[in-house]
C-alpha cells in the first residue's frame, strides 16, 4: 500500500486539523492503493468532511464535534 509522506499531508492538512481527522484519513489513504484514491491538494480533507457529517461529528465544513 501507499506510503505518503509529511511533506504531502502537510500540503493537505491544515495545522489546526484535529489530530483524530488526521489520523483518520491517513489510515484510509495507507488502506489503498495510491492509484483508487483522489490526489488532489483538497481530495482528503473532503472525504473527511463528507464521512464527519455523515457520521455526525461535524458540519461538512472543516469544523469538527469531537471529544478530546
Amino acid at each position: 500500500m501507499a506510503a505518503y509522506s509529511e511533506e504531502y499531508w502537510s500540503k493537505r492538512l491544515d495545522p489546526s486539523t484535529p489530530e483524530k481527522v488526521k489520523r483518520a484519513i491517513k489510515r484510509i489513504y495507507n488502506s489503498y492503493p495510491a492509484d483508487k484514491l483522489p490526489q488532489g491538494l483538497c481530495d482528503p480533507m473532503y472525504i473527511m468532511n463528507i464521512l464527519a457529517f455523515e457520521l455526525g461529528i461535524g458540519d461538512g465544513q472543516g469544523n469538527f464535534n469531537l471529544d478530546d
